[in-house]
């Protein structure tokens, strides 16, 4: 049996240790029931980085992509490599990467099928997460890739905010230059 981790992140300078309790979005998309049972039962009541966790569920790879783009903050999807079809999973992971508006999404493969683990140069290709198959995916391996990803996915979004606020000021900056220019 698991034992109950804690994570202290307190004294980080995470958005968490900030004062922001808004949950972290992740979707569990497995076509299993039982599999989506169980990881609701395992993260029921579960903070990460001082957050808890909001689940969505999706039962097919279609299913998963309209959550996602119904739910642009989405963090972290536990995916499920082999659902409605063989290949379902990674070309969902293939629509995910093709998407700028997913960019800071991580994603967790997960399969019951050992020996269906996708290459290694897939998992760098569409930058995914970690994977596992779903034995070996115990409470405490859960919570740790989960933390692990959601720290990345807040990294990713900071980043990806700084490119925007840079992209202002430079814009701004070329506005300026070339009204100085035209009153010259």
């Amino acid at each position: 049996p698991d034992d109950l981790i804690v994570i202290d992140d307190s004294d980080n300078n995470d958005s968490a240790s900030q004062g922001d309790v808004s949950p972290w979005h992740i979707l569990i998309a497995d076509d299993d029931e039982q599999v989506r049972v169980t990881s609701r039962f395992a993260l029921a009541s579960t903070r990460v980085l001082g957050r808890p966790l909001q689940l969505h569920y999706a039962d097919s790879a279609a299913s998963a992509l309209k959550q996602l783009s119904d739910l642009p903050e989405m963090a972290v999807i536990l995916l499920d490599v082999v659902m409605e079809s063989e290949g379902a999973g990674l070309e969902l992971v293939k629509a995910i990467r093709a998407n700028e508006q997913f960019a800071a999404l991580r994603i967790i493969l997960r399969t019951g099928q050992p020996g269906y683990a996708p290459e290694l140069e897939v998992v760098e290709k569409y930058d995914i997460n970690d994977y596992h198959t779903k034995q070996e995916l115990t409470h405490r391996r859960l919570i740790s890739a989960l933390t692990a990803a959601l720290r990345s996915y807040d990294q990713i979004r900071t980043i990806i905010q700084s490119r925007k606020g840079l992209e202002k000021v430079v814009h701004a900056s070329a506005d300026l230059v070339e009204r100085r220019a035209i009153e010259s």
